[in-house]
């Protein structure tokens, strides 16, 4: 019967066709075209089953899409992993560029099945969301832009910006509020590009919220900066960490017994001096925090300058040979740095801008699992409700502590480096005051708080991070400039397929994701849409286009040899 008008309907041709489907294999399928006998505008029909398992005019079928593009962005194989994974388990062939192709056309269905659940997404977010905008970028190529969704983590809408401007991030904002209407706030990092994207937003009352993390960070690197940069030349100049690496390394050749022919002639090497080296470069070899939560070449010079007090306590009388040797080189290298007054001077004003820096800190109480490269599994994870009452305790005594660095900044005589330091973070602390508090939270019917808006921009972070993680351990390389530069926006929705709750309202389960792209329109698929290009992609393109076209105007230089040619000779 035919589906348009319910009529008779005849044989107009057949066609057969090479499939290969993760199920079946490679086959020959053959479709066989019918149309309505009585109405000639009725459209020709083909096969409804073979619609299922395959796209039209198209190879390879769903499930083998879904099956590299897992394989792909969750499971982060590398395209001849997933060849090789194919050809021993499913007996399947595939070229790397065919691999790609499948990636990409993923990532094409997976935009569109997003696109049309929205209806789904938006009904699934009770209560409404809080908006998180940020964008990546790496060195000015280009990046990617993404609001997500702060309560569940969800990609709601992300696109490809040449560079992080206002113009080019604010149509991004603008869809996301099409489709998925007005969030309760926005959460951002402090830049004013980000800034500027929203104010259509916060001009109809939408809270403007600041980045706790990101706010700490600008105090840091304005309290920082100056002395922290001055402190690195100097360091550099004098060469010291190379040359304790080497004494390290040398020290490392002498054991408890007897040495002849060592750096520092025969004699025995306690092990204790080896671990007063190894304290003066590494400490206790943790893992520092990000600049400028932590100051490793700041501790790198304390620790240098506090080596001399060490050198009895560790490593007591009486001495070898080669141990008196070491230790009177150890004290050449640190009094590099004692005999210089400019490394004392910038140490100390360090310190005092490191103490005020860390009263801040602990006035807004953010932990180190609570930054972006923290240890999420340390993170406290306390009930809505006393995060929200900890909330308003942060805020009250971050307001005394504004009253009292205002006390402070007045009663000094400006001069000195707490002054210096207690103006600066007096000025982030009145022109930021307005955005660091003021959170949302979500009721239920009883007026309990079952959700607050968070007080970092982490959704977005941890996403670039994972993203950036998964892109290295794609392609095997360590940096991935060019690797970003090329990668679509629609990679990043691929991360809402690790949410048991989003897969259950755009598809069921990944076990239906084939029938959920088969029941797609064709028509928002047809046509790739994924985005690889950055700013200088068509000037890149002209040049190569002007280098491929013959200049007459260039004639082929005649050089005059004072050497004789080979016929002459």
């Amino acid at each position: 019967m035919c589906p348009t008008c319910d009529g008779d309907v005849r044989v107009v041709k057949s066609r057969i066709r090479r499939v290969v489907t993760l199920a079946q294999g490679p086959f020959d399928a053959r479709e066989v075209f019918v149309r309505c006998r009585s109405v000639a505008a009725c459209p020709m029909v083909g096969s409804s089953a073979l619609a299922q398992l395959v796209p039209p005019r198209q190879r390879h079928g769903y499930d083998l899409v879904v099956h590299v593009g897992l394989a792909r962005y969750l499971r982060h194989r590398q395209r001849e992993e997933i060849r090789t994974e194919l050809m021993t388990e499913h007996g399947i062939e595939l070229s790397s560029g065919t691999v790609s192709n499948l990636c990409d056309r993923f990532l094409v269905y997976l935009e569109a099945l997003h696109l049309c659940r929205v209806p789904h997404l938006r009904a699934a977010m009770t209560g409404g969301y809080p908006l998180h905008v940020d964008v990546t970028c790496d060195k000015g190529k280009g990046g990617v832009a993404v609001c997500v969704d702060g309560w569940r983590n969800w990609v709601l809408v992300a696109g490809r910006v040449p560079t992080e401007n206002t113009d080019d991030i604010r149509p991004i904002v603008d869809q996301t509020v099409d489709l998925f209407g007005q969030p309760l706030s926005t959460m951002r990092d402090l830049s004013s590009k980000i800034g500027g994207a929203l104010v259509g937003l916060h001009d109809r009352g939408v809270p403007d919220l600041v980045c706790h993390y990101h706010y700490l960070g600008a105090v840091g690197k304005a309290l920082f900066d100056e002395a922290y940069s001055r402190l690195r030349r100097m360091l550099r100049c004098y060469r010291l960490r190379p040359d304790l690496h080497l004494l390290l390394r040398d020290l490392r050749g002498y054991g408890d017994a007897s040495q002849d022919d060592g750096r520092f002639g025969p004699g025995r090497v306690r092990a204790n001096l080896r671990a007063l080296v190894l304290w003066i470069l590494d400490d206790d070899s943790r893992k520092n925090l990000a600049y400028p939560f932590a100051l490793p070449l700041y501790d790198f010079a304390r620790r240098c300058l506090e080596a001399h007090d060490r050198f009895d306590a560790w490593v007591p009388f009486p001495h070898s040979r080669a141990e008196r040797r070491a230790l009177r080189h150890m004290e050449s290298l640190s009094a590099r740095l004692v005999r210089d007054p400019r490394i004392i001077d910038t140490n100390r004003e360090l310190q005092a801008r490191w103490q005020v820096f860390t009263e801040l800190r602990g006035v807004l109480r953010l932990t180190e699992a609570e930054l972006p490269g923290g240890d999420e599994r340390r993170a406290q994870r306390p009930t809505p409700e006393s995060g929200f009452h900890r909330l308003r305790r942060i805020e009250e005594a971050f307001d005394a502590f504004i009253v009292n660095m205002t006390k402070r900044a007045e009663g000094c005589d400006g001069r000195g480096s707490h002054a210096r330091a207690e103006g600066i973070v007096l000025k982030y602390l009145k022109r930021y005051r307005g955005k660091l508090f003021g959170h949302p939270a979500r009721r239920d019917h009883d007026g309990t708080i079952i959700a607050v808006v968070p007080r970092t921009d982490n959704p977005p972070e941890h996403l670039f991070g994972r993203r950036k993680q998964a892109l290295r351990r794609r392609v095997g390389r360590a940096h991935l400039g060019r690797d970003l530069q090329q990668q679509p926006a629609q990679v990043m929705l691929t991360d809402n397929l690790r949410d048991p709750v989003y897969i259950r309202v755009v598809c069921g389960s990944l076990q239906n994701l084939p029938a959920a792209f088969a029941a797609l329109d064709p028509a928002n698929v047809d046509q790739p849409t994924l985005v690889r290009d950055h700013r200088d992609s068509a000037l890149i393109r002209r040049v190569r286009a002007l280098l491929k076209e013959p200049d007459t105007s260039l004639r082929p230089l005649e050089i005059e040899s004072s050497v004789p040619s080979a016929t002459a000779v």
